[in-house]
């Protein structure tokens, strides 16, 4: 797909940062690392966030878990962000118990979904508090913050709140702004809102149609003002008349404890229209069969979700902050269940 350059004010950059220092409690005091690239957005907005507050940061040159936990022994780190391959990364080294991790007082992870077992066992193990940032390029991050005291009380992918610098809204497909409770897609306004796409005035409208940024996300706004995500529009599966949320499935098999990543897309399907399909990496010495995994599924899944196929991987085509690139996977694999001439 064609990228799309965001035009971001000074003002946006300056404004998340206050919001960062309040919503996701940044000291003076704090020792942070630094690990992903700084062109990105969200590793940008901390690094600018830190400096604002005048903490200490340590600059990796990206990710390696035996460098991290070695930092954040030697050098008593107290706020780290991570994505959630990275804290398993942690998690599961055989090395782990030669390190410290009493220094830590808030841990942070965004981008791809954290099953609830890994964050059971980060929450007990690593860091008491954990939280979950999201945002994205066109509103400069973070848009939201999921605190820690509901991180194990409100079950399912939830942002969060909205932060003190983003109002955020539930709206249909006709521009029709929905209460509470219903699903739609989520549309925000404020200072930290992109101000064009470069030099694209038909994406810029488009995204701004009835006076709101369009996210490309879908969900509700619960009776506690929190957002719970449901998918990415474009990542919707439609199978045999049903909507599947492909985070849904994913936060079910990385709920299993011999699968190291997942990825569910919708692939072509003559019954189905289109057929859940699970990509799945399993950890090093774990043996996983496709049964294996569809039964997991079963245990855990509507009838509806689960996928009708297991493909294993070595890796994924990813992003270099490790997002996982699905359009490429659904491209490479769009005759998976194509018929074959005999």
């Amino acid at each position: 797909a064609q990228q799309k350059g965001v035009v971001i004010s000074h003002l946006a950059v300056y404004l998340a940062t206050l919001n960062n220092i309040i919503e996701m409690e940044m000291r003076q005091d704090d020792v942070t690392v630094a690990m992903l690239p700084f062109f990105h957005c969200a590793q940008h907005t901390l690094v600018s966030s830190f400096l604002h507050r005048g903490a200490t940061q340590i600059v990796m040159r990206g990710f390696d878990a035996v460098t991290l936990m070695d930092n954040i022994t030697r050098h008593k780190v107290s706020w780290c962000f991570a994505l959630p391959t990275m804290w398993r990364a942690v998690l599961d080294h055989p090395g782990r118990a030669r390190y410290r991790f009493d220094s830590m007082r808030y841990g942070l992870y965004a981008m791809t979904p954290m099953d609830e077992t890994t964050l059971n066992r980060l929450i007990a193990e690593v860091c008491p508090r954990f939280a979950l940032s999201s945002g994205q390029t066109e509103v400069y991050p973070s848009a939201c913050v999921f605190k820690p005291e509901l991180q194990l009380i409100k079950k399912g992918q939830y942002w969060g709140e909205a932060g003190i610098d983003a109002e955020f809204q539930i709206m249909d497909e006709h521009g029709k702004l929905l209460p509470r409770g219903q699903v739609g897609e989520l549309v925000v306004r404020g200072p930290t809102v992109m101000m064009e796409y470069l030099a694209d005035p038909e994406a810029t409208a488009a995204a701004r149609a009835h006076g709101w940024h369009h996210t490309g996300d879908l969900g509700l706004i619960d009776e506690d003002g929190q957002f719970l995500f449901h998918d990415r529009k474009k990542d919707m599966i439609k199978s045999g008349g049903e909507n599947v949320a492909s985070c849904t499935v994913e936060g079910a098999l990385l709920g299993n404890p011999a699968i190291a990543a997942a990825a569910v897309v919708g692939l072509p399907h003559d019954y189905w229209i289109e057929a859940v399909t699970a990509f799945v990496i399993a950890k090093d010495n774990k043996a996983l069969s496709e049964p294996n995994v569809i039964d997991w599924c079963k245990a855990r899944l509507g009838l509806h979700e689960v996928p009708k196929k297991v493909v294993f991987m070595d890796s994924f085509p990813m992003t270099v902050t490790g997002k996982v690139l699905k359009h490429v996977i659904r491209s490479d694999h769009m005759e998976l269940y194509r018929k074959k001439e005999v």
